[in-house]
């Protein structure tokens, strides 16, 4: 029998807004002492302070974790808790890996169709390594997935793919992938709005990254036309020499509306697997809820996650994760089990093949 939502653990509404707007209140001061560090890293050539920057956030996410875990001991029994996690489902947490593994083959398939516009033909498995060691650079270094996209960049040159056509991979992945992540987004509002849930703490993040992420298709499209910036865009570290690589992409390439709405829609895929993974791990615990509003709570959770410095989202993630599942009925103890499993699931199972190909690839 599945379990019935009950409101045991009801939560007073001030502490649960209060969970998912702590990691973009200290995310931003920390983001920019990393963001400092870094550059002050690589100016003097000192990679201790690398390091130090990335402990920092690790730390940081892992305090925002710990927190998250003791307020849901504080709202509901750890015996609750436990018994929920004993219980789960072995056959639904198979379904729930399984769900996972589609996630790399989607984002493996982006970089298969986009290849093969350019008249190369790759196996579909080469290219699901190259998703895993993209995926844990993005983890470990939190630079808005630059870190993942030039090992994608790297690696396709020693593949002896074309530097106009790499560079075009890039575009037509960090187009298709914002096109989707705001379209999803959008969608995921209208949940919360219909739920009845739509509040200032949620809105405001969505206004501040809507824009953004929806400028950011509009300038890679016109950098790699060969239009001209500002100056002072230019002359931003990393971003300006980014932007005069993505010049050379090819136009063809790059510009094909039909290939970026067809990658936009594995895109979309990978976000659907993902929440399906979440809506999986709360079935497994017995919990009866709506696709609709797991996904709404995922996409916000990712939301929190892209906002924050931390490394994977790491802590951020899983508060925000809580919070809106929270806001959709589910009691917090089961909110936090289902979002460890996933995690565990999306996080922290795909670190040690990631390491090891993320090696691979920067030693070829």
């Amino acid at each position: 029998m599945k379990r019935e939502l009950t409101p045991e653990f009801e939560a007073p509404p001030g502490h649960l807004l209060t969970l998912p707007s702590l990691g973009a209140l200290f995310a931003w001061p920390l983001h920019l002492f990393y963001l400092f560090a870094m550059v002050n890293a690589e100016r003097k050539t000192d990679m201790n302070k690398k390091a130090g920057a990335r402990w920092i956030s690790w730390l940081f996410g892992l305090a925002i974790l710990v927190a998250v875990a003791l307020f849901a001991a504080h709202r509901s029994e750890e015996q609750e808790f436990a018994r929920l996690v004993a219980h789960a489902q072995p056959a639904w947490l198979l379904l729930g890996f399984l769900l996972q593994m589609g996630t790399y083959v989607a984002d493996a398939r982006i970089w298969q169709v986009i290849i093969v516009r350019a008249g190369i033909s790759r196996p579909l498995w080469s290219y699901m390594g190259l998703g895993l060691a993209k995926l844990f650079m993005d983890q470990v270094v939190p630079s808005g997935g630059m870190s993942g996209t030039l090992l994608v960049v790297r690696a396709l040159d020693r593949r002896g793919i074309p530097r106009g056509t790499s560079m075009a991979a890039i575009v037509v992945d960090l187009v298709s992938y914002y096109a989707a992540y705001v379209a999803a987004l959008a969608i995921a509002l209208g949940v919360v709005w219909i739920h009845g849930d739509l509040t200032l703490f949620i809105i405001l993040p969505a206004a501040i990254f809507a824009p953004v992420a929806a400028g950011i298709p509009v300038v890679l499209v016109l950098v790699s036309r060969g239009r001209r910036l500002p100056q002072w865009i230019q002359r931003l570290p990393i971003v300006g020499s980014g932007l005069r690589a993505l010049a050379e992409a090819t136009p063809g390439i790059a510009h094909d509306g039909s290939l970026i709405a067809r990658c936009m829609g594995l895109q979309v895929a990978v976000f659907l697997l993902d929440a399906g993974t979440l809506w999986i791990m709360l079935y497994a615990l017995r919990l009866s809820v709506l696709p609709a509003q797991v996904f709404a709570s995922f996409m916000l959770s990712t939301l929190a996650r892209t906002l924050g410095p931390v490394p994977g989202g790491l802590g951020v993630f899983e508060a925000a994760s809580v919070a809106t599942l929270k806001l959709m009925g589910v009691p917090i103890a089961a909110g936090l089990s289902a979002t460890l499993m996933f995690r565990g699931f999306s996080y922290w199972l795909p670190m040690a093949p990631g390491i090891i190909l993320a090696r691979r690839e920067t030693r070829m």
